[in-house]
């Protein structure tokens, strides 16, 4: 089926990117790769994601399916399993099964809006709002700057602040809510993964659309589970220009670069697929137990050597490539956050 899904991406023109991501659902849904949303294995979505960056589209594409998986997949999760801070509403599971079931049949996209103007990553600067009516019905007042996947979504999960309650709720919000505000947004990277802005004000929303009390408390995860993903696509990405420059005649030289490279990525990958395995078999593993496991000290050292091959310039044969320096992983709260936790236990290396 990956087969079926190169020859669909190979079929858009090199310039096109709006309609990829969405058009091709169905076939990434054939190839299994959307299986990790409902109960498939972590381990099996990231042997399947790493080829997709040596497809036409790919690295676009495969951050739309790094988002939906991680993100908004593992919130459906947590409601339709009722897991501790998730919500206890049967229409809430209800709701949340009907989501999980279109998005593992390729049928639909969601959302999630965090990130807004000048939150700095911090979920306490976000200035969206919640509140509990006395009918019981949600008032939500919110305005997020970047939602990934959010252009052609059917629907929005929006992080905003319950301030009666001092937490961070999640809430759904479907696209054709009346007065909801969309406006797309384009990088210059990636673009197949289509992006928006969304904004509502004094949105009156059922309770059952409630789905997680603290956001705080999945944030760091979900974070991290997303740039797992990253790093296998990353390593795809590296794998794929190996390929290509190892194609005809070679000199010794640039055959060791070659090697090196693909070293790195590989010994990346299979941190990453270790991590993968803990997620598949302990549902209650967090990747902080082993963040940082050296994505960004790889990624760093590979870019290293791509500027230092001579007549190549990898910023404009593989312009998508400059996507993981977008969001280079050592620059988020998180990896600093687990980096001075992680640098206790050097100090002790060696003692008996």
């Amino acid at each position: 089926m990956m087969k079926e899904l190169r020859e669909k991406l190979s079929s858009f023109p090199p310039g096109e990117f709006r309609s990829v991501y969405k058009s091709s659902l169905p076939d990434i849904a054939k190839a299994g790769l959307l299986n990790a949303l409902k109960d498939g294995g972590f381990r099996a979505f990231h042997e399947k994601l790493i080829l997709i960056p040596s497809f036409p589209h790919g690295i676009g594409v495969g951050v739309g399916l790094m988002a939906q998986t991680n993100v908004a997949g593992k919130i459906l999760k947590l409601v339709i399993g009722s897991d501790a801070g998730a919500s206890t509403n049967p229409e809430s599971r209800k709701l949340a099964l009907e989501l999980q079931d279109r998005l593992v049949s390729g049928l639909g996209i969601l959302g999630l809006g965090v990130s807004e103007p000048g939150w700095m990553g911090k979920l306490t600067n976000l200035k969206s709002t919640a509140k509990v009516l006395p009918s019981g019905e949600i008032e939500l007042n919110f305005h997020k700057g970047f939602v990934t996947n959010g252009a052609d979504a059917e629907g929005y999960l929006v992080v905003a602040r319950e301030e009666e309650q001092n937490r961070f709720g999640v809430f759904f919000i479907p696209r054709n809510f009346q007065d909801l505000k969309i406006e797309e947004v384009y990088l210059d990277v990636a673009r197949e993964a289509t992006h928006c802005k969304i904004t509502g004000e004094n949105f009156k929303l059922p309770s059952h659309y409630h789905f997680i009390e603290d956001y705080t408390k999945l944030g760091a995860d979900i974070h991290l589970s997303e740039m797992l993903s990253a790093a296998v696509l990353f390593c795809g990405a590296i794998r794929k220009i190996v390929s290509d420059l190892s194609q005809g005649s070679e000199s010794r030289e640039r055959f060791s670069v070659l090697g090196k490279l693909w070293d790195l990525s590989g010994l990346l990958y299979g941190k990453c697929l270790d991590i993968s395995d803990k997620k598949d078999k302990d549902p209650n593993y967090k990747i902080e137990e082993d963040h940082p496991y050296g994505y960004e000290a790889i990624l760093d050292e590979c870019i290293s050597i791509l500027e230092s091959i001579p007549n190549f310039d990898y910023k404009k044969e593989y312009p998508d490539l400059g996507l993981f320096c977008t969001i280079h992983p050592a620059r988020s709260p998180v990896y600093i956050k687990n980096r001075l936790k992680q640098s206790k236990s050097w100090r002790k290396f060696g003692n008996l």
